[in-house]
């Protein structure tokens, strides 16, 4: 039986965000301790980072090429909104 080592990256995804918020993964499942989630650099937009409810008004916003890594039990729990349609972010949880 492997172990998962402290550090380690236990799932990396991608996601099209739009302008209705959106949680990070549909997957109740997935259990991690911090995520990274990255605006990709090609944006056009800022894509707003917070929990259920995040808008524009009240996310933390994320430029095209931000990053930001947050203390999450699950992706699931992360919801995101962009300010135009579609804007991209890459994320990683361990």
């Amino acid at each position: 039986m492997s172990e998962l080592i402290q550090g380690s990256i236990y799932n990396a995804e991608k996601a099209s965000i739009g302008t209705s918020a959106v949680a990070l993964s549909s997957s109740t499942q997935l259990l991690c301790s911090n995520i990274c989630i990255k605006a990709l650099a090609g944006n056009t937009g800022t894509v707003f980072v917070g929990a259920s409810g995040v808008t524009t008004a009240n996310g933390f916003p994320l430029y095209p090429g931000d990053s930001v890594t947050i203390e999450a039990k699950r992706p699931s729990y992360v919801y995101v909104i962009a300010s135009a349609s579609p804007q991209e972010v890459r994320w990683i949880a361990n």
